[in-house]
């Protein structure tokens, strides 16, 4: 196997890890490349420590949608083979589930409802780490503003609305020097 093809193959669990811990904590499952030289065939396995993970048909539909994806990419690229596991923590082999997985994404299309889903993952993983905890927070503070300082509503409301345009000014600062 030469330079390329190593580099690639490293990547993969790293890959792996950054897509799926968009949606899922990394706590839930790991993941690992193994190469059998018999087979000249590479491994991707997943390792699953939350049992509810199992079941969940999202989990094993992004896992489906990265392994048809990365096998397709590593057989053109590089000339192997690759074959997505999963196992639960006691080693269990739980392949089967995400072959079922698989089959169900090729069946719907592919790509257009698979990039639906992971769409409307990726706005409700936003919506609940990012943009409520945010807004609950700026309510917080008119609130203070309000209660406590004593300002109007549309003072409190305009003052806010100054720090994001100067925090937003300072992140721009800080991004084009880099």
């Amino acid at each position: 196997m030469n330079g390329r093809a190593e580099r690639y193959v490293e990547a993969l669990s790293p890959e792996l890890d950054c897509f799926l811990a968009e949606f899922f904590p990394r706590r839930k499952w790991r993941s690992r490349v193994q190469y059998d030289h018999r087979a000249h065939r590479f491994f991707l396995d997943v390792i699953v420590r939350d049992a509810e993970l199992i079941d969940d048909d999202r989990f094993l539909s992004l896992l489906a949608f990265y392994g048809r994806g990365q096998r397709t990419a590593l057989r053109e690229r590089v000339g192997l083979e690759l074959q997505c596991r999963l196992f639960s923590t006691e080693g269990a082999d739980l392949t089967p589930r995400l072959r079922t997985a698989e089959d169900a994404y090729a069946a719907s299309g592919g790509g257009s409802a698979m990039g639906r889903r992971i769409a409307w993952l990726g706005f409700r993983q936003r919506l609940v780490r990012h943009l409520i905890p945010r807004s609950l927070l700026w309510a917080a503070t008119i609130v203070l503003l309000v209660l406590v300082f004593g300002l109007s509503v549309t003072d409190a409301v305009l003052l806010c609305c100054l720090a994001v345009l100067a925090q937003t000014t300072l992140v721009l600062a800080l991004s084009r020097r880099r």
